[in-house]
């Protein structure tokens, strides 16, 4: 006697409906800070894997920065390829690729000026008074940095690995926050100079 057909029928799964361009305003993102919004860590530190997950020790919050926010930026080297025949070129390659990260800390701290003159971190005395030199032998500091922005979806910029590329002048003036303008400049992990996560939009 043949079996009986199953109660539940099984159904290929629905097909995922394509992302459509068009006009999302739920798109269009004001760049507020995600909590602290800036942490830093060792190199090799894994980073959240999503805009929601806290970010876990040992990253640390920098502190105040600015009011311009960080900012990200990317310079590209490249190099036309021209033939004998024309002036023209066939082709242009792009020979070198730097992807930066720029921001202004205002607050002063071990870990703020160790990163603004690319040193050892000092260790505070009891009272929280620092001492230490900028010395010329000094090694060059790596590190990983993250930036966390949430508006109407969160998103999160990390450079697994890091360097001081280059440090702004310390205006020290009367009615104004002592700045430490830092750019720091991603450094190639396995091919992978950034990572960027950007949650769902808000319905």
């Amino acid at each position: 006697m043949p079996a009986a057909p199953p109660d539940t029928e099984t159904r290929a799964p629905e097909p995922r409906v394509p992302y459509v361009a068009a006009l999302y305003p739920n798109e269009v993102q004001v760049g507020t800070a995600g909590g602290p919004g800036l942490y830093v860590a060792p190199v090799g530190t894994a980073a959240p894997a999503d805009t929601v997950v806290a970010w876990a020790s040992p990253w640390a919050i920098l502190g105040y920065i600015s009011d311009d926010g960080p900012t990200v930026g990317q310079n590209t080297s490249k190099q036309d390829i021209v033939p004998w025949q024309t002036r023209t070129p066939i082709r242009s390659v792009v020979t070198e690729r730097q992807v930066t990260l720029h921001y202004i800390l205002w607050q002063l701290n071990q870990n703020t000026l160790a990163m603004y003159f690319d040193t050892d971190v000092p260790t505070p005395a009891a009272d929280q008074s620092l001492s230490f030199d900028v010395r010329s032998d000094s090694p060059q500091h790596l590190y990983a940095i993250g930036v966390d922005t949430k508006d109407q979806r969160g998103m999160r910029i990390i450079f697994p690995k890091a360097s001081l590329s280059d440090a702004g002048d310390m205006k020290i003036t009367k009615g104004s926050a002592v700045p430490l303008e830092v750019t720091l400049s991603a450094l190639d992990v396995s091919g992978v100079l950034a990572h960027i996560l950007l949650g769902p939009p808000v319905p």
